[in-house]
């Protein structure tokens, strides 16, 4: 295996599409670097990264003696040691002393690293039974009372009709993603559901009578199939949002002071026990449970609100505990305060795909300051 396809199987690892076998090796390989340590008579980190890929590959490669990287390839050998090193909570640390010397530490790494999260979720169907869907072959995975469920090649759950349905038989089925998974589904009738973050949909596989109406938990961005008589209803643990055909945000999370919910094309009507809001486009309506209320406001960015399906962590003027939830959810890593969380404000956009320790370092621009140890990301004062 040369250093290619090192980096390329580590990439694969970081974004959780690596095989079972792929990340079983991965794995073995942390186990065998642990507590490596390196001393060089020079001074240049260059050498030192050249070191430490050399060991590992020499680890690696079951046979032929590991190839010495020229300086003029640096960008292949320095990807790899990043990727390898620095993965999953993994450092080095450099010191240069007073004598030409520089020492080098692998520190001690997690049997579970920290990644980002990835295609990940749990059908749950109305026998009780589960598909685990990212670990499901693409093609039919259920089929009930004439509606088939398949997973794509790209990835996402479709529902359609087989041609002898039986409206009456409509089976009631749940997608949920765990910490650090999302999920993209379409419904029978075309609506498309994008799930984030430890978060659910339940919904039945047929739309049976005069309404459309599906339940969620967490985080789901809708974009709702048309139908002027039949209106979609997405109900939470706080509102019915009621809607003919539309795109709209719901941020629902019950670790989240309010209910967030964003239009962004259409209109929508929510009720909260005898109170309602009418949406318009570029309007979010917060609910808090406490206050019993719902208060609309203009949204300037609507961008930041749908970033997570995009790809992105977007805070604008965000606090600190309002930042690290959404970090904690999509790395599946407990976050814990060291000192008093400071009272300020965040804005920055930040890709979801990052390993932990990029993620790190991006928030530390932004002055907040982390370190990650044993599965925890620990918020340090500057």
């Amino acid at each position: 295996m040369n250093t290619t396809e090192i980096k390329d199987l580590i990439e694969k690892y970081n974004s959780q599409t690596a095989t079972t076998e792929e990340k079983k090796l991965v794995e073995e390989w942390y186990e065998r670097i642990d507590g490596a340590e390196l001393t060089l008579n020079q001074s240049e980190d260059i050498e030192v990264k050249e070191q430490i890929l050399s060991r590992v590959t020499s680890r690696i490669q079951k046979s032929a003696k590991p190839k010495r990287v020229r300086l003029n390839d640096v960008w292949p050998f320095k990807a790899a040691v990043i990727l390898v090193a620095f993965m999953a909570g993994t450092y080095i640390y450099f010191k240069q002393n007073s004598r030409p010397q520089v020492s080098s530490t692998i520190a001690k790494i997690n049997k579970k690293p920290i990644v980002p999260g990835g295609n990940n979720a749990v059908l749950l169907l109305a026998d009780g039974s589960q598909i685990i869907l990212n670990k499901t072959s693409d093609g039919q995975v259920a089929n009930q009372s004439g509606v088939e469920v398949i997973k794509t090649k790209s990835g996402e759950l479709l529902y359609r009709f087989t041609g002898n349905s039986t409206a009456e038989a409509a089976a009631i089925n749940t997608v949920s993603t765990p910490r650090g998974g999302q999920y993209h589904l379409i419904l029978v009738d075309g609506t498309e559901v994008w799930l984030n973050a430890s978060s659910s949909v339940r919904f039945p596989t047929a739309f049976v009578g005069k309404e459309r109406k599906v339940e969620v938990t967490g985080e789901a961005y809708f974009e709702v199939a048309k139908n002027k008589t039949k209106p979609f209803i997405v109900h939470t643990n706080q509102s019915d949002i009621q809607v003919l055909g539309t795109h709209f945000n719901v941020n629902a999370y019950a670790d989240e002071e309010y209910q967030r919910t964003t239009l962004l094309e259409g209109s929508i009507e929510i009720k909260q026990g005898n109170k309602k809001a009418l949406l318009k486009p570029g309007q979010q309506a917060s609910l808090n449970l406490k206050t019993a209320g719902i208060k609309v406001n203009e949204i300037a960015d609507l961008e930041a609100v749908v970033a997570w399906k995009n790809g992105y962590f977007q805070f604008d003027r965000s606090d600190l505990p309002s930042v690290m939830r959404q970090v904690s959810r999509w790395y599946d890593a407990e976050v814990i305060y060291n000192g008093k969380i400071p009272a300020k404000q965040y804005s920055g956009k930040i890709p979801r795909n990052v390993s932990v320790v990029k993620l790190v370092e991006m928030l530390a621009y932004s002055g907040i300051h982390c370190k990650i140890e044993n599965n925890q990301i620990t918020v340090n004062p500057k």
